[in-house]
């Protein structure tokens, strides 16, 4: 991806956006790490013939990169956006106004 030479470069104190607007989707899941037993996708226009893009490969290229210190802004407006980047809790809002945290990370530990 082409996200790579960009995050090579970054320093504490450093903050990056990354916005997309545009379709998104899931597929099943069959390796056993995520949740809810799908990946979410993004499909950039030319997804029927290259195809869709795995929150998987959004968190080795996006997140895994950034060093301590370092923030990432995530702007996604696609279906199935929420948990994206598979970062490994995600914060949801009760309808009380409570924010509580579900633990997302892989069964399988990693």
């Amino acid at each position: 991806m082409v996200f790579r030479t960009w995050l090579v470069v970054c320093q504490p104190g450093d903050s990056f956006v990354f916005h997309y607007s545009g379709h998104g989707s899931r597929q099943r899941n069959y390796n056993g790490e995520e949740v809810d037993g799908y990946d979410e996708t993004l499909c950039p226009l030319d997804f029927e013939t290259q195809g869709m893009i795995l929150d998987d490969e959004i968190n080795v290229a996006l997140v895994r990169p950034l060093i301590a210190g370092v923030k990432l802004h995530a702007i996604i407006d696609a279906c199935h956006s929420g948990t994206m980047l598979d970062l490994p809790f995600l914060c949801r809002m009760k309808g009380s106004g409570q924010y509580v945290w579900e633990d997302h990370r892989p069964r399988s530990g990693t």
